[in-house]
């Protein structure tokens, strides 16, 4: 059980008095379901153990932009139009400067409680593009800014300070995680203490291109990716026609790969893990630890050889769809909460740190007690190729394909219509999901994960056809959802 402390509720009356801060800072690509946490010790014992930890926490879309976009305002893909990666699909377009910047939780923070705003890392994928206003740019609500531009890169990437670019290089000390770190930690020891704080930090670990910090070169050199019992399938003819796509299985010379890459991204993950440690050490150092409420997620999951799909996430699977999320903070008692919850609650539990309520397609997850019976609504859209790429790939003139590599065995990661809406569905009795590709057959793909944690045996065919019409019109019904009408809790369950 959350226990709130007196002063939550009473921060809207007495902001200098008892303001909370927030620290929230965002992995990317960082899966929980296999294993991602392992090397993030720091993480789970200063965050994990002196506060909550959550094990059904799922992302509104498997993708960076669009889940991003779901934390910082608190609204579905469907309600927030940003569906992909890309500046078409509305990944920092004009139309989000506009019409959603305004209302995410920083620009509230700042306007309404006179938060200070700091921001480090990555933030949309498409940040910095020159047609929409470049490094000048500096979303609203924030007061000091270093917004990555573009997507997560180690060394070699440019940084808008406050709207003037900065270039690091290659050198040790330009390690984007660590230039993070060192940012925060500045701000907070300058910080008027008189003053709430809102801090995202967004380190680009353990994306591509999985580049660990000198220091921790061949600390996990012993490590091999996980081979769960949906690793590198035979071809599963019940699956969607890309994960179907060939090979399956894929080829013996591709697996000592998939193992460094696995082993990559948990050595990225070591400076992340410091960088919490650094955070703790100086919130702690300046007093403000026992007023900060610090939380840990990432911006999606991923998958490594499951189903025989290379890496990547952008699938409805619970390796790319599944999170990590642990808070800490007054009044939050060590915990292990398995309740589900959405990367669009973010926004309202930040906003009800502060003492303040706006409209959201989420709910705090800062309750007493949080719905054990709820459904949760993940949406993507896939992605064609923008121009005919030079991959060596049999797909290269297929512009209905994307991520297609030639040394992961062109199997393709992405493709314009693998494009889903799910229903997530978790209860003290049942536990599944229920999705809807829209191709040309409106395939279906649905699982209980109950009884098939890997999700091996599609039964969206199997069941009962009065089962399957009430999820398509649940899921039909969430797919236009808007605000309160989003959060569905308590629902009769339909056994699948």
């Amino acid at each position: 059980m959350i226990i709130l402390s007196i002063c939550f509720f009473m921060c809207h009356i007495l902001i200098s008095d008892c303001a909370e801060n927030i620290v929230l800072i965002i992995a990317d690509d960082l899966d929980l379901f296999l294993d991602g946490m392992t090397p993030m010790q720091n993480t789970l014992d200063l965050i994990g153990s002196k506060g909550a930890t959550f094990s059904n926490c799922f992302v509104a879309s498997p993708i960076c932009c669009p889940n991003r976009a779901s934390i910082l305002t608190g609204k579905y893909q469907h309600n927030h139009l940003v569906v992909n990666n890309s500046i078409n699909g509305g990944c920092n377009n004009i139309e989000w400067q506009e019409l959603q910047e305004p209302n995410t939780f920083a620009a509230y923070l700042k306007k309404e409680m006179f938060y200070t705003t700091f921001y480090a890392g990555k933030y949309l994928n498409q940040y910095g593009d020159k047609i929409v206003g470049g490094a000048a740019h500096i979303p609203i609500g924030w007061d000091w800014w270093a917004g990555l531009i573009g997507n997560s890169k180690y060394y070699n990437y440019i940084l808008s300070i406050n709207g003037t670019e900065k270039k690091f290089g290659n050198d040790s000390s330009d390690y984007l995680t660590d230039v993070i770190s060192d940012m925060a930690t500045n701000f907070i020891k300058t910080h008027n203490p008189n003053q709430p704080f809102l801090m995202v930090l967004a380190p680009p670990a353990p994306h591509a291109p999985f580049i660990p910090a000198q220091r921790h070169i061949n600390k996990y050199k012993n490590v091999k990716a996980k081979r769960t019992p949906n690793f590198n399938t035979q071809t599963q003819m019940d699956k969607h026609w890309l994960v179907k796509r060939e090979p399956s299985p894929l080829p013996d010379n591709l697996l000592p790969k998939l193992d460094e890459i696995y082993r990559n991204r948990w050595e990225t993950l070591l400076a992340v893990d410091e960088l919490v440690k650094n955070i703790y050490q100086v919130l702690k150092l300046q007093s403000f630890l026992n007023n900060t409420y610090i939380i840990f997620t990432s911006d999606n999951g991923y998958h490594i050889g499951q189903f025989s799909m290379p890496i990547d996430k952008r699938q409805p699977y619970e390796t790319d769809i599944r999170v990590p999320l642990l808070i800490r903070g007054p009044g939050i008692m060590p915990s292990k909460i398995v309740a589900p919850v959405s990367s669009v609650d973010l926004f309202d539990t930040i906003l009800g740190i502060a003492g303040l309520k706006r409209p959201s397609d989420g709910t705090s997850f800062l309750k007493k007690a949080l719905p054990k019976d709820r459904t949760l609504l993940i949406e993507y859209r896939g992605e064609k190729s923008r121009n005919i790429p030079s991959s060596g790939c049999p797909s290269d003139y297929d512009l209905n394909l994307t991520l297609c590599e030639k040394d992961m065995a062109c199997k393709c990661q992405d493709a314009a219509n693998n494009t889903f809406s799910c229903i997530r569905h978790i209860s003290p009795n049942f536990n599944n999901i229920f999705c809807i590709f829209e191709d040309n057959k409106h395939y279906i793909e649905a699982y209980n994960i109950t009884t098939d944690k890997y999700q091996l045996e599609n039964i969206g065919y199997h069941m009962n056809h009065h089962h399957r019409f009430r999820l398509k019109k649940r899921l039909k019904k969430m797919s236009i959802c808007k605000q309160e009408e989003c959060i569905v809790t308590n629902m009769k369950s339909i056994y699948i």
